[in-house]
């Protein structure tokens, strides 16, 4: 068996020579320059992407699994698609790997030494991040000469695909990265299919890709052929255009205004992209020859910009800076690091809405609460305990002891009604613990076992902190139209929570988050409306007058709201309508209202 050194100096021969063909490499070999699968980057459909170092730079190396339905042909198809292109916007394919492992598993409550086939494949590390996260952060401005660049360069490397007979088949921007000059580049071969010269059609017996990039006659006959790539440039185009990734927004191009004559050509090639009928779609020969066109309208002095691998406050900025920070050592001691991170990938597409909230792991929310540390809290007085965490986009919510008289059924029962709360205006729910320790006591010379017990929710993080921020020095000098967009917003929420049979129960100013571009989310306390009367913990200034003789129903939400708006008016916090409103009759009180007019 050849050295583990030997190999990897064969690597770095490859990595620094653009005409060298790839390599088999060793699964030692693999582990080693990624620090025993240390850093997650990405999930694929098939695999999880892994973060590796070499003296020349970094790479990427994407890990199959071994227990999902990827069998050997489809391997042998990626590597095979992989080797046959070399082109600038195509991640460039360094090395692969097959090798067998022995795993211990437990097979009919005993433990085997298993052999397991492992498969990945070794590529150029691209600094910038996926399109999908450029467009999802917006932190680095949206100049059109870049925007250009990158529909221009996703359009050459899908050109140079059809010249070699490839269906790439899952063209989204996740899988468009950014290179060191925010140069695109196409990657994941996962379901490409290569095809001979003379054919331009298949047929096949399952839908693969992605919904809202998938082409309407790959969904209705399962047919395929290079126009399915065209509708998948089209979305992507569509999504460069608008600043938003996802499907086809409806009437997408009303709402463009522009009077850059290349953008307008884009606007046009994207349209005739997306055509349901793929005979009227373009063919990349034709798209290439109306962007060669539309050359001379570009200005030549590309803008300076801030690339994401650059700025602090990326995430692409934070996953080298962390991966260049720990140590074999380290991490060989800590067998633990693996799961950890792979714990945080899950996470990570929670976030994305590749998958629905779930039970996470105590020592995750530990880990990226960095133990709960006072440094990470967000605000020394509420209640309960809220903690920024290492992700941007996470919050983690520790419930306190007082809510030790809900019991296990109460809380998952809890949990169950935030996971089905999904609205734009709600604040999205991630996950959640529920986490019991057994700790020794000693009292009176005696040890005895006292448990523990552990609470958690995660949220989404919103940058803009809360509504009770805005509510001075009239709203801090908002426009009426963005006050107005608030309440709507609010609104909205609301009567999608009453629609669910959901009360909130303590709406106030501190309870409405503002995301990046101010759109109000409301977020819990809220709860399954079961009965119309209770005992209610809300706040004072806020609750509804019946609450005093234990009334609670969708009427005490409406005066909550009927108090925010006040103060939105106003820019007064605490304002009561109590003697300024036509009624505090709750029965003449109705959201339907409110919400038709604000529509």
């Amino acid at each position: 068996m050849r050295d583990q050194t030997n190999e990897i100096e064969d690597l770095e021969c490859v990595f620094v020579d653009a005409t060298a063909e790839p390599i088999k490499i060793s699964y030692a070999a693999i582990k080693q320059i990624t620090k025993n699968f240390a850093q997650v980057i990405g999930d694929g459909g098939f695999g999880v992407v892994y973060l590796g170092g070499l003296q020349n730079g970094m790479v990427a190396v994407k890990k199959l699994d071994t227990l999902k339905d990827f069998d050997d042909k489809l391997f042998l198809e990626e590597v095979k698609c992989l080797k046959k292109v070399k082109h600038k916007n195509i991640v460039r394919f360094l090395g692969y790997c097959v090798d067998s492992q022995g795993e211990l598993m437990e097979i009919e409550g005993k433990l085997k030494i298993v052999e397991v086939q492992q498969r990945l494949l070794c590529f150029e590390y691209v600094p910038n991040g996926s399109l999908h996260h450029y467009l999802k952060e917006k932190t680095h401005g949206y100049e059109w000469n870049v925007c250009y660049q990158i529909v221009n360069g996703i359009c050459q490397g899908l050109h140079h695909l059809h010249k070699n007979c490839i269906f790439h088949l899952d063209l989204k921007p996740a899988n468009v990265l950014l290179g060191a000059h925010m140069e695109p580049k196409i990657t994941d071969f996962g379901v490409s299919r290569c095809i001979d010269e003379e054919q331009s059609t298949m047929v096949t017996k399952n839908v693969f890709g992605t919904l809202g990039y998938i082409a309407p006659e790959f969904i209705d006959k399962q047919h395929i052929s290079f126009k399915s790539d065209i509708f998948s440039l089209g979305v992507i185009m569509i999504n460069i255009l608008t600043g938003h990734s996802g499907g086809v927004i409806e009437n997408w191009q009303e709402i463009m205004n522009v009077d850059c004559p290349q953008m307008k050509r884009c606007i046009e090639l994207a349209q005739i992209c997306v055509d349901s009928d793929p005979h009227k779609r373009p063919s990349m020969d034709d798209i290439i020859r109306t962007l060669n066109e539309t050359e001379t309208m570009i200005q030549k002095d590309l803008p300076i910009i801030r690339e994401p691998r650059n700025d602090p406050e990326s995430s692409v900025y934070q996953v080298v800076q962390r991966f260049q920070a720990l140590s074999i050592q380290t991490l060989r001691e800590n067998s633990r690091v693996d799961d950890i991170y792979m714990e945080l990938n899950v996470l990570e597409c929670i976030l994305e809405g590749s998958k629905k909230p779930s039970n996470l792991s105590y020592r995750l929310l530990q880990f990226i609460t960095e133990n709960f540390s006072g440094e990470r809290r967000i605000g020394t007085n509420q209640c309960p305990e809220i903690y920024k965490g290492i992700l941007r986009s996470v919050t983690v919510q520790r419930l306190t002891s007082r809510d030790d008289h809900v019991d296990d059924h109460m809380f998952h029962q809890d949990v169950s009604g935030k996971a089905m709360a999904q609205h734009r205006n709600i604040v999205r729910f991630l996950g959640y613990c529920s986490y019991k320790e057994e700790r020794p006591i000693e009292k009176d010379g005696m040890t005895f076992m006292a448990g523990n017990c552990e609470r958690l929710l995660c949220f989404e993080y919103l940058s803009n902190g809360s509504l009770d921020n805005c509510l001075s020095d009239a709203s801090c000098g908002l426009e009426w139209r963005a006050r107005y967009e608030i309440i709507k917003g609010i609104c909205e929420g609301l009567h999608y929570l009453h629609g669910k049979r959901f009360l909130h129960l303590d709406l106030k100013p501190t309870n409405i988050l503002l995301d990046d571009n101010m759109v109000p989310k409301i977020s819990p306390p809220f709860e399954v409306l079961l009965d119309m009367k209770k005992r209610l913990d809300g706040s004072m200034g806020y609750l509804a007058p019946e609450s005093g003789r234990g009334i609670v129903s969708v009427k005490s939400d409406i005066y909550s709201f009927g108090v925010i708006i006040s103060e939105i008016l106003t820019g007064q916090k605490g304002y009561s309508p109590i003697d300024n409103v036509r009624t505090t009759d709750p029965a003449k009180m109705k959201i339907p209202l409110a919400r038709a007019y604000l529509i």
